[in-house]
């Protein structure tokens, strides 16, 4: 190589480092604005974060990085924002959203959130676009839709795995200017978007929840709404002077949320000897940390049940402070709860007073229905997802037994969708406890259905899908025996009918009266003769109509209730007035025979909602007819395969309507 060409190499050569440290620079710098305007993760309170754990236990880190507790909360960029922003509009509202990238950066052109959170938390709503507030003591009427556009950056996700939403830069007034200005530790707003991944689509926030059609517009704020759980030791940082100061020990659920702070054990055991020591010792102590006084570190699962359980549910349950200084204290310090406490001497776990209140009770109940509505069912059991911890700790398993999450569950001997450790969806959750031979080998006795069959499996008779959350079912954790009588009095979707769709609640609380000595009530005309599902799934509430239509398209279900007349009353959801309910049944169609093709938008306009509805029956009525066709009277399809459309409008004219919302 000739001396200019070697020159020439080296120019380049320096080119190419300058571009790529201008690149590395300029990346560098953008995730520090990012940071800065997202709560800061810190090292304090003894907390070092999951970073300090990867050298010495990396098949734990590794699996815990797989799990969509790590995404719960996220910084956004490349490797964590799932949805399309491509210039996208979507009406949340009433009013546009519309959400873009620039390079890197995620942004959403929306109205001045800062404005909609005052007016929605100051007034009350009128209708779609118009709120009532008094400023000064004067009244007057807010049009929303006039309300300033403005574009805020993306700057955190919430969620990976069904859905996924987003928080914007907010902002906090200069308590010397009294300007609002953008600034670190600000109030983070939620984009009232949610992208759906499996679909590939976005939704106005208000579809992705169960909520009332005429509910006020959900405001979120992330700095004391979703850090208690979307965070590990999540700090509001709430000052003198109402402005926020927020941090965490890590975005997203991590080690330190499960094994406790770990800044003591991570130092004590950067020495090769004290590694080498704990190797070769025979101690089962839960406190790993040797001599240092510091709170639990260690373990979950050596703890007792109740304690491992807490764990799972400082997140998972229903609770109210037991001192209301301490959740003052929480708004500004932080949490005082670390794992390891005893849960119980800070929180109050709040349980439903019961089918059968005593007087007191009663008058709980009455002083706020909606709050026992919004989370169970009538009968007080569980009906909003992510309280698993509340319904456990009312079980005979959890009470009388030792039963904890960590039975069924774990972040690392698990696959990521639902953390099951193997095995844990079949009966062997339940024999290691229960090993007599009528749950065992001779089980049939028991279940009256044949060994290894789906009615054979407890969890399907003792942890029914009654449980509301992420647009489908879940399975309870309430475990208790299937019982008719629950539905008859307090409509409460039971095991038995929601496999066997086909049969009517007569013919439940028939077979259980002969089998387990159950005492039959007296029951309605419909209730004798029209299958429960169809009740449930026609002329029930919103929960009842959610739950039945994700069990139509449940494979257990459909194998035992047969496919073929379930389209046409599955249809009529599809111009329900709850988004999620359109979208739960149109899932659910979709997996009838002969409909795997049908296409819906369950965000259309009514009247193309309810062309499709009849679209969809008139395809059922255009299905070829064989000498296998499912029916009668029960599912209210003639002999002849004609649907009884005067029976069918009768249960839809006397529908439950009542506004429900559930708080999962």
């Amino acid at each position: 190589m000739g001396w200019g060409a070697f020159a020439l190499a080296i120019v380049v050569a320096i080119l190419f480092g300058l571009a790529y440290g201008k690149s590395s620079f300029a990346k560098q710098a953008k995730r520090q604005t990012l940071q800065a305007l997202t709560p800061a993760q810190v090292k304090s309170d003894g907390y070092t974060s999951s970073a300090s754990c990867r050298a010495c236990h990396p098949s734990q880190y590794a699996s815990w990085h797989k799990s969509y507790h790590r995404t719960m909360t996220q910084l956004a960029g490349p490797h964590s924002v799932m949805g399309r922003f491509d210039g996208t509009e979507v009406v949340s509202g009433g009013l546009l959203y519309s959400v873009y990238q620039t390079n890197d950066q995620y942004w959403a052109k929306m109205p001045d959130p800062e404005i909609i959170m005052k007016t929605i938390e100051t007034g009350r709503r009128i209708n779609d676009h118009n709120y009532q507030i008094r400023t000064n003591g004067v009244l007057s009427i807010l049009d929303l839709r006039t309300v300033p556009r403005v574009n805020k950056r993306v700057v955190m996700t919430t969620g990976s795995h069904h859905y996924q939403t987003y928080w914007v830069e907010g902002s906090v007034k200069d308590p010397q200017t009294k300007r609002n200005e953008t600034k670190y530790g600000n109030l983070l707003q939620t984009l009232p978007l949610v992208y759906l991944p499996k679909e590939q689509q976005w939704i106005p926030r208000e579809n992705a929840f169960m909520m009332a059609p005429e509910s006020k517009r959900m405001i979120s704020q992330w700095n004391h709404h979703c850090i208690k759980c979307h965070s590990t030791a999540g700090n509001p940082g709430l000052t003198g002077n109402n402005t926020f100061d927020t941090r965490a020990a890590e975005l997203g659920i991590s080690c330190e949320a499960c094994h406790g702070p770990s800044t003591d054990h991570a130092r004590h055991y950067r020495s090769p000897l004290a590694r080498y020591t704990q190797h070769f010792s025979k101690s089962s102590t839960t406190n790993i940390i040797p001599k240092t006084g510091s709170r639990w570190f260690g373990d979950p699962a050596k703890l007792d049940h109740k304690r491992s359980s807490q764990i799972c549910g400082q997140c998972h349950g229903v609770y109210i402070y037991n001192d209301p200084k301490l959740g003052e204290s929480f708004a500004r310090n932080g949490p005082t709860y670390r794992p390891g406490d005893d849960i119980h001497s800070i929180r109050y776990y709040i349980q439903h007073p019961g089918p059968a209140p005593t007087p007191v009770r009663q008058e709980e109940l009455e002083k706020n229905p909606g709050f026992f509505r919004e989370r169970w069912w009538d009968d007080g059991t569980i009906l909003a997802g992510g309280r698993e911890f509340t319904a456990m700790r009312v079980s005979a398993c959890y009470n009388k037994g030792e039963l904890s999450c960590l039975d069924c569950h774990s972040m690392h001997q698990s696959d990521p969708v639902d953390q099951l450790k193997p095995h844990m969806r079949s009966n062997q959750a339940c024999i290691k406890c229960h090993a007599e031979p009528e749950y065992t080998t001779s089980i049939d006795q028991h279940t009256f259905h044949k060994p290894g069959s789906t009615g054979s499996n407890c969890l399907n008779c003792h942890m029914p899908h009654t449980t509301y959350a992420l647009l489908g079912a879940i399975r309870n954790h309430q475990i208790q025996s299937p019982s008719a009588q629950r539905s008859i009095r307090h409509g409460v979707p039971n095991a038995c009918n929601l496999c066997h769709l086909d049969q009517t609640l007569d013919w439940t609380q028939q077979h259980l009266a002969t089998r387990y000595g159950h005492t039959p009530l007296p029951l309605s005309a419909e209730q004798k003769n029209t299958s429960a599902a169809l009740l449930w799934l026609l002329k029930g509430h919103a929960a009842q109509r959610a739950i039945t239509a994700w069990h139509a398209g449940w494979q257990p279900a459909r194998d035992t209730s047969g496919t073929d007349w379930l389209a046409p009353h599955l249809a009529r959801l599809l111009d329900d007035p709850y988004g999620v309910v359109r979208h739960i049944a149109n899932n659910s169609l979709g997996k009838q025979p002969g409909f795997d093709r049908f296409e819906f938008d369950f965000l259309a306009t009514e009247p193309e909602r309810m062309r499709l509805a009849k679209r969809a029956i008139a395809q059922w009525n255009e299905l070829p007819s064989t000498a296998s066709d499912t029916t009668g009277k029960s599912i209210l399809i003639s002999s002849d395969r004609q649907l009884m459309e005067t029976a069918i409008q009768a249960l839809l004219k006397n529908r439950d309507n009542r506004p429900f919302t559930i708080k999962e």
